[in-house]
């Protein structure tokens, strides 16, 4: 295993993703209205406290020595009050509110392209598909010189900057100085508009019998989405199994997250999920036993960064026996956040309750110490528990049963899986790193030089020993030549993604994804639940 100290190369990266989940997603997950915080909490107690708050900020508005920015007080205060509550009630500011919730919502403002940044040029990688910028007749390979008359290529700016430029209102016309692969210039106009951004992938056959979903994030649209996909797998590609991967999905939207539960199961009001908290009613969720599209076998694929509505999916799945959850322990999210509207502009996300799988289990992991929560990730490398079954974790140690079988399960530090499948070491290699970090524009350099036909295994062969040798004084030369079959593998991956797109990678990538072999091999086997999940006798 790596020396423990390269995980701290890591560790900004976990923890980024971990206040994406606390910050981004895992809210408005009841069907509350929303209302503005004051009047939310308006009664004379609260009104006393309040103006407390108001009265110190005008004190130090009005008399402090120095001049003093109001707004940046009171956010300094609604922080320091959140901050003492859970790592997961936040203040979102007036300036994040808009790009946050159109995320939730399913779509951003925009043109519609994927570019890189190099050569102090932009390059576009891809257009979306029936998006303005693909109808304007910008392609793969173009670069944009100008924006509106004004040069964005070769003069320094910052890509930030640049990015601004693309973005606009609603409605607006941008005009694009393009210069193509063959440096033929032209103009564009495109149209500025809301671009609709899938929170639901996949929906591919992986043999005969057994299909595929990813879901990403539980957005407005998730369930919808989930459906097409679902309903084409199963009347026109006759599928009898589906594996859902939830693996890095933060959550979302509890009501998405029901209604999809509700169509793998065919009995009518069998709790799915309740939740309940100080100041909010017990509510429980149930199936409603309208199955459209029945299913025989069902795995959920998750991974230490999935979280809240994908635990509620794994679950309510496990608790019931309903099916096989592989993977390794899922991140341990069980607080429920509601959006309060403030008078800024701004909102918080409020936790209100806590939510419980039908045995009764509360996955949330103790946040008593905050420094620990934040860098589970690295407790979790230091302690083995990404390579061995046997390190892992459970939580408050209480056993709980399921429902149907009455395996042992357990709360309190995420969902445990059935079939755990370690993380593959090469990730925390230093030249993996680079080479993460690297590919995907040195991939699409290369492919910007040669034509539109060309064969994938020569090219990702060419390009392969070209890195290298471009490499060879690099101080991860060793680890690059010795793992050129993983670098390779990465390369074709992108050659394929820019050329065919991100559906011909999975129908690449997903055959040899060891999630997967294990999800195919349990629904090809003699196993049952009961003979995959080894429980050591724990201390109460």
């Amino acid at each position: 295993m790596t020396n423990s100290k390269e995980i701290k190369v890591w560790q900004p990266l976990a923890l980024s993703i971990m206040l994406a989940i606390g910050m981004m997603f895992g809210y408005k997950m009841n069907n509350k209205d929303q209302g503005s915080l004051i009047e939310y909490m308006g009664n004379e107690e609260n009104h006393a406290d309040v103006g407390q708050v108001e009265e110190l900020i005008r004190f130090v508005e009005s008399r402090y020595v120095d001049s003093i920015d109001r707004s940046f007080l009171t956010e300094k205060a609604i922080n320091s009050i959140l901050d003492e509550l859970d790592p997961h009630s936040v203040y979102i500011s007036p300036e994040q509110i808009n790009r946050i919730n159109n995320e939730m919502e399913g779509n951003f403002r925009g043109i519609g392209i994927e570019i890189f940044y190099f050569n102090d040029t932009v390059n576009i990688i891809k257009t979306i598909d029936e998006g303005p910028a693909e109808k304007a007749g910008i392609r793969q390979f173009d670069r944009i010189i100008s924006i509106n008359d004004s040069l964005v290529a070769g003069n320094g700016m910052q890509f930030s900057d640049i990015r601004k430029m693309l973005r606009g209102d609603d409605g607006d016309r941008i005009k694009i100085k393009l210069l193509n692969r063959d440096n033929v210039a032209r103009s564009v106009d495109v149209l500025v508009s809301d671009i609709p951004v899938k929170s639901v992938t996949g929906g591919l056959m992986l043999d005969d019998k057994t299909g595929y979903i990813n879901i990403l994030r539980f957005g407005s649209k998730t369930y919808r989405e989930f459906m097409d996909l679902f309903q084409d797998l199963v009347e026109k590609q006759n599928m009898k199994n589906v594996i859902i991967d939830v693996r890095d999905n933060p959550g979302g939207y509890l009501p998405q997250v029901t209604n999809i539960l509700s169509q793998l199961f065919k009995e009518k009001e069998k709790l799915l999920v309740y939740t309940n908290g100080n100041n909010d009613r017990k509510l429980d969720y149930k199936t409603t036993g309208k199955v459209f599209f029945p299913i025989d076998k069902i795995a959920v694929l998750i991974n230490e960064n999935s979280a809240s509505g994908s635990e509620i999916i794994a679950g309510a799945i496990q608790d019931w026996d309903r099916g096989v959850i592989i993977g390794r322990r899922s991140f341990g999210k069980g607080l429920v956040q509601e959006q309060y509207d403030l008078n800024n502009g701004g909102a918080i996300r409020l936790t209100v309750a806590r939510y419980y799988t039908p045995s009764g289990r509360s996955i949330q992991r103790s946040y008593e110490d905050l420094s620990s929560y934040y860098s589970d990730f690295e407790y979790r490398y230091n302690h083995g528990e990404l390579f061995a079954k046997d390190s892992m974790e459970r939580g408050d140690k209480v056993v709980y049963k399921t429902m149907g079988l009455k395996r042992p399960v357990f709360g309190g530090g995420g969902i445990t899986p059935d079939i755990f499948i370690p993380i593959d070491s090469v990730m925390f290699e230093p030249f993996y790193r680079e080479v993460i970090n690297e590919l995907p524009q040195y991939v699409f350099k290369k492919m910007s030089h040669h034509s539109d036909t060309f064969e994938i295994d020569n090219l990702s062969e060419d390009i392969l020993q070209e890195y290298i040798l471009d490499k060879s004084n690099s101080k991860n030369s060793t680890g690059l030549t010795k793992n050129n079959k993983n670098i390779k593998l990465e390369i074709k991956k992108y050659l394929i993604k820019y050329s065919q797109g991100a559906q011909s990678v999975d129908t690449y990538v997903l055959p040899q994804d060891d999630f997967i072999k294990a999800s195919l091999n349990y629904f090809y086997s003699e196993n049952l639940l009961t003979d995959l999940l080894e429980v050591k006798t724990l201390e109460k």
